[in-house]
């Protein structure tokens, strides 16, 4: 079934696009992650339910294979979480500015975590490789080094199933709650910094 809705979800990007694109909580057992042909399995329970947008409880991995949970959020008063897709140009053109904006706020309590929208899986729940290297290209010509995160079962349940423009982004406190709204499509440097302030503002 949710096969069936990452195929889903990838359409449904393809087609947002043209609207809007027109720390922590690791655990390096990598080898959990990995398949016998080396493709990277998606970690968690395909028939486990999670309940949208709620960031209390999931589990994903990056292009590495590293896992991650919801610990991601702890010691940081506010996480920016920005979906991108690696088809989407506004997307891609706006991550140098987010790492800059990581970097320059690392020390208010603040980091940014990528999800990638557009990282589809085979019927043995393992990710397709093309599709990784594609993604880890985009990565390679941003310069970015914030953690970015596959979609997992968990992350498909919260949000993803329900993105339907990219990019989207959207602010996570450190008990895993969003922060006032979700923001769809790119913004200038100086955009994210106002937004960002003013959320640190009322925390």
């Amino acid at each position: 079934m949710k096969k069936f809705i990452a195929i889903l979800l990838a359409a449904f990007v393809v087609l947002g696009c043209f609207t809007a694109c027109s720390g922590g909580g690791t655990n390096d057992d990598t080898e959990t992650t990995l398949a016998e042909d080396g493709k990277l399995r998606v970690p968690d329970d395909p028939e486990k339910t999670y309940e949208s947008n709620s960031y209390k409880e999931f589990s994903a991995i990056d292009l590495a294979g590293k896992k991650y949970d919801q610990s991601i959020w702890e010691g940081k008063k506010l996480t920016m979480v920005n979906i991108w897709a690696t088809f989407c140009r506004p997307c891609i053109n706006e991550m140098p500015d987010l790492e800059i904006l990581s970097k320059e706020y690392a020390e208010k309590d603040f980091q940014i975590i990528g999800m990638i929208s557009d990282v589809d899986y085979d019927g043995e729940f393992c990710y397709d490789t093309a599709l990784i290297n594609k993604a880890l290209d985009v990565i390679e010509m941003t310069g970015v080094t914030y953690v970015n995160l596959l979609p997992s079962f968990s992350l498909i349940d919260i949000k993803l199933e329900n993105v339907y423009s990219v990019p989207e982004t959207i602010f996570v406190d450190e008990n895993g709650n969003q922060v006032g709204e979700s923001y769809i499509g790119s913004r200038s440097l100086e955009d994210w910094k106002a937004i960002v302030d003013n959320l640190l503002a009322t925390m």
